[in-house]
């Protein structure tokens, strides 16, 4: 009795951080109908903080399932697709008119299509070793990074930039995987300049958190090729022992 209790509490845990993150994803969408859009962007961080977090929680308690999995994509559409679509047509948007709501349209079905492929394609057990397409929490938190530097770009640039990022999330583009003892110092990093950019949004602060993600990207690249080139000589040698 006591182990089957152990069970439901191991599986209860990370459907809590995703019942937490869409219900943050709903108060941001909240907040930034009565125009509180610097909560709303806290909110969204919140949300895709915890987005992080039950995956990984789940596969560490072992507590991974297709209802996790088709819940967690259910709650990032709110949390990473229609609160951010929302708060950057309010935030930036709005002044294009129509085509401001029809960019914020495309970011949200782009998202969708995003989260619709990787169910499909993806193990519930096992993290993918390579992503493809832009995740749809990443492309939220460059929305949100568009929303902190509203007073600095015009709308059209970043209807541009939504654009572009709608197109990423959609693409066949593999971004390689950072694996090792560096991935948590790398996150702390990247995380801090983040925000970094949210409390102080400026073309200083945008352009070193955009510079941390190139290193990310480059080292994640050539750990990647190190270990495709330390493999391929035992494949081959499996295959002529053959």
């Amino acid at each position: 009795r006591l182990r089957r209790r152990f069970m439901k509490v191991r599986l209860l845990v990370p459907t809590v951080l995703t019942l937490a993150n869409i219900s943050a994803g709903f108060l941001a969408i909240l907040a930034a109908s009565e125009d509180r859009l610097v909560l709303a962007t806290w909110l969204v961080v919140t949300a895709i903080l915890l987005d992080g977090m039950d995956g990984r929680v789940a596969r560490w308690l072992g507590a991974t399932s297709d209802f996790g999995r088709q819940l967690d994509s259910f709650s990032d559409a709110v949390s990473s697709g229609v609160a951010p679509a929302f708060l950057i047509y309010r935030a930036v948007l709005e002044p294009l008119g129509i085509l401001g709501a029809v960019v914020s349209v495309i970011y949200l079905l782009a998202g969708v299509g995003r989260l619709t492929r990787f169910n499909l394609t993806s193990d519930v057990h096992v993290k993918a070793r390579r992503t493809v397409g832009v995740p749809i929490p990443i492309a939220a938190g460059y929305m949100l990074a568009l929303v902190a530097m509203r007073g600095q770009m015009p709308a059209e640039v970043a209807a541009g930039l939504v654009l572009v990022f709608s197109l990423l999330m959609i693409s066949r583009w593999r971004l390689p995987e950072l694996r090792g003892d560096v991935v948590g110092i790398c996150i702390l990093i990247g995380l801090g300049t983040y925000i970094a950019v949210l409390l102080r949004p400026s073309w200083l602060t945008v352009g070193i958190w955009n510079g941390w993600n190139v290193v990310i990207m480059t080292v994640a690249s050539v750990m990647e090729r190190r270990l495709r080139r330390a493999v391929e000589p035992e494949v081959a040698s499996s295959g002529g022992g053959a």
